[in-house]
């Protein structure tokens, strides 16, 4: 797979698009996506979440870093999904 955006029909399971940012550097989301689950075999639980530092290209440019990562940039923060 390369990477893509959200609605692409080629993309990494995780590739869910751009958030952004406050003036505060706060973001709220709320993905609502056809490819990952809460379960079955494209789960996201126990599986990592990074946050890049610039916007995601989704793919669109010929480079090899936008049909990888999208050029989003270096990594500025990380989690685990997890169900309390």
């Amino acid at each position: 797979q390369t990477h893509g955006a959200p609605a692409d029909s080629v993309r990494h399971v995780g590739d869910l698009g751009n958030i952004e940012a406050d003036q505060n550097g706060q973001a709220q989301i709320n993905i609502v996506d056809k490819v990952i689950a809460l379960s079955g075999p494209h789960s996201i639980i126990g599986r990592g979440v990074v946050i890049h530092s610039g916007e995601d290209d989704l793919g669109k440019k010929q480079d090899q870093g936008s049909k990888t990562t999208g050029n989003a940039g270096d990594r500025m923060g990380c989690g685990i999904v997890g169900i309390l």
